[in-house]
Parts: structure tokens; C-alpha cells; sequence
């Protein structure tokens, strides 16, 4: 009997509830767009090595720059093919996949440093992580979003 009671309940307030949802949604499709604006776009990246003897991991620049365009594209952001930033790769430490697995935290972090010159102003980016499942994939994906944050907020010449 209980049940059946909550059940009429719940059925006769959701009835209760679409009328007020309609309506919201019809004042809402009433209101004027907003007034388009150009799309945002962001310079493209071109990126070096600039860290001395570090060790270079080839496929950390093609991360950071896949993590950057999506980060632009989920902002309905284009990257540019004409505007460059330059951007060199000034600190890296990858711990081995089995020693991170295996000692995690003990193990160390690892960790990600960029600079980026765009329009005559210095950025700089970095990010670490001791995660012990994740590696440099993942740190180069955060450090391409940190350098879309980065780039996005310079403001236009």
C-alpha cells in the first residue's frame, strides 16, 4: 500500500513538474540570441627541445599538442596554421613504466616544464605527477591544457 502511494505521489508531482519546465523552456527560446561573436582562435604550437641532457621522449610533443588542440576545441577554439608559438620543452622526468608500478611514490615524479614565448611575453608551464598508474601520457595532456589556459589569456596586440 506504501508503495503504491509513493508511486501516485511521484507520478502526479512529475505531471506537476512539466508544465513549469515548458514554460521555462519557451521563455527561454523567446529571449534574442546573444550576439555572435568571432571565434577565439589560438596560436599553433611549435615545439623544441631546450632542457640540455635531458632525455627526449619523441612522442611528448605530438601529446602536449593533441591535449592543446582538444582543450581549443572544447572551448570552440581554432588553432591557427599562421600564428606560432614557440615553445621549448625546458624540463622532463619520465620514471621507467616499472619502477613507477612497481615503487610509485618512492619512485619519484614525474615531471614537465615548458616555456612558451608568444607575442614578445614569457609563459611558463609545468605540472608533476607521482601517480603510479599514469605517466607521461598523461602529464603531457595536462600540460597541453595548462598551455591552452595560458595562451588564450593573452590578450590580442
Amino acid at each position: 500500500m506504501i508503495a503504491r502511494s509513493l508511486l501516485s505521489a511521484l507520478l502526479l508531482s512529475s505531471f506537476v513538474a512539466v508544465p513549469a519546465f515548458a514554460q521555462d523552456a519557451a521563455e527561454s527560446s523567446a529571449s534574442p540570441p546573444a550576439a555572435a561573436s568571432a571565434p577565439a582562435t589560438v596560436p599553433k604550437l611549435h615545439i623544441v627541445w631546450d632542457c640540455g641532457e635531458c632525455e627526449h621522449n619523441d612522442k611528448v610533443p605530438p601529446l602536449i599538442e593533441q591535449a592543446y588542440a582538444e582543450e581549443a576545441q572544447e572551448h570552440s577554439a581554432t588553432v591557427s596554421e599562421t600564428e606560432i608559438a614557440e615553445v621549448a620543452i625546458t624540463d622532463i622526468r619520465q620514471r621507467p613504466p616499472g619502477v613507477r608500478v612497481m615503487f610509485g611514490v618512492m619512485a619519484g615524479r614525474d615531471r614537465l616544464a615548458l616555456r612558451i614565448r608568444y607575442r614578445d611575453r614569457d609563459h611558463e608551464v609545468k605540472d608533476t605527477s607521482s601517480n603510479i598508474i599514469q605517466g607521461l601520457n598523461s602529464l603531457s595532456a595536462s600540460v597541453g591544457r595548462k598551455a591552452y589556459a595560458q595562451l588564450s589569456a593573452t590578450p590580442a596586440p
